[in-house]
């Protein structure tokens, strides 16, 4: 529902509403949310970009991704980085199983998690790569920790990736300038919510 650009979506939209769970998450285009909003309650409702990795030199020249401070995540870390993410991304949406891809990292300070960067998609057979889940404590930010991680990540990914994108919030401007400064561009707006059935 991000995307929408088919004329004949609002029609396959209004069959498929009776047909949704009780409750889901839904990233849509703002034109469709009256439809939805005729039949499920909204929360979480917020406003992002979909930025998409245009200029893939612009990460190689961040220093420091190399550094013994940077580290590869994996299922040892569920417990800190469950507890990483209360604090430093508490509506994000970080599953344990995506650590199952290799494909998490973080920047280590004061013998801790500090910032993280991971995917939530991520395809070798259609040659795309979601990136997500990118956090820095509040304490941590301003360090450009989650420029480090984000362009660690890319290093791992981008060669082998035809498309890669990400989600972010449009009242960030930090992350939207951290991805622009790694060789993101804006692609298209999208509203997001957590839609419950109206009783």
């Amino acid at each position: 529902m991000a995307f929408g650009l088919s004329d004949r979506f609002e029609s396959f939209l209004n069959e498929l509403i009776p047909l949704l769970p009780q409750e889901f998450h839904g990233h849509y285009q703002s034109k469709y949310r009256p439809h939805l909003l005729n039949t499920y309650d909204e929360k979480h409702h917020r406003h992002n970009w979909k930025m998409k990795l245009f200029d893939r030199t612009k990460y190689n020249s961040v220093k420091d991704i190399t550094s013994h401070n940077v580290i590869r995540l994996d299922d040892s870390r569920i417990a800190e980085l469950e507890k990483f993410y209360q604090l430093a991304y508490p509506d994000g949406f970080f599953s344990a199983r995506e650590l199952g891809s290799g494909k998490y990292f973080g920047y280590l300070a004061d013998n801790r998690i500090v910032s993280v960067a991971g995917v939530h998609v991520d395809s070798d057979e259609y040659k795309v790569t979601a990136l997500g889940s990118i956090a820095t404590l509040p304490e941590f930010r301003g360090r450009g920790y989650a420029t480090i991680v984000t362009a660690r990540l890319l290093k791992e990914v981008a060669d082998k990736r035809d498309v890669i994108m990400l989600n972010v919030d449009s009242k960030n401007p930090a992350a939207i300038k951290c991805y622009a400064n790694l060789g993101f561009e804006k692609s298209h707006q999208y509203e997001e919510a957590f839609f419950t059935l109206k009783q």
